[in-house]
């Protein structure tokens, strides 16, 4: 029997997760997962079996300043087109909310990986990415 549901990766704390401009956001935890995937730290989740995933992403961020800030998706470190999300928070402190879905392919033999990368510097008080085989 192969994997199904895959893993979840999580932030949630009530002190937010600083990220630099271009930095990933940090998933300190995995709630579910299992020998197809894992968190290899530094932001990044590692896909271990080849197929079909979607991908799913949630966060929580607060603006550190005033100002546009999108959080893209890198699937082996290069942008995924149409896997991004951003928002323009007015000051500040500002809380937002960006989420998208996205399919991934991974090869045979391949160990990929998916970060999330944030455009601008921000935080996140909430991060989520739940990675599921659909094939």
């Amino acid at each position: 029997m192969g994997c199904k549901t895959v893993g979840r990766f999580v932030y949630d704390s009530a002190t937010p997760q600083a990220v630099a401009a271009g930095g990933n956001l940090v998933f300190a935890n995995a709630t579910t997962s299992n020998d197809c995937t894992a968190s290899a730290g530094g932001g990044v989740v590692r896909i271990q079996r080849p197929g079909l995933y979607n991908v799913f992403f949630n966060a929580t961020i607060e603006a550190t300043a005033a100002g546009a800030v999108e959080v893209q998706m890198r699937h082996n470190g290069a942008a995924v087109p149409g896997a991004s999300a951003a928002v323009t928070l007015a000051a500040a402190g500002d809380l937002a909310n960006v989420a998208f879905s996205t399919p991934v392919t991974v090869r045979c033999c391949a160990n990929d990986t998916v970060a999330f990368a944030a455009d601008a510097a921000t935080s996140a008080t909430v991060a989520v990415c739940v990675v599921e085989k659909v094939a």
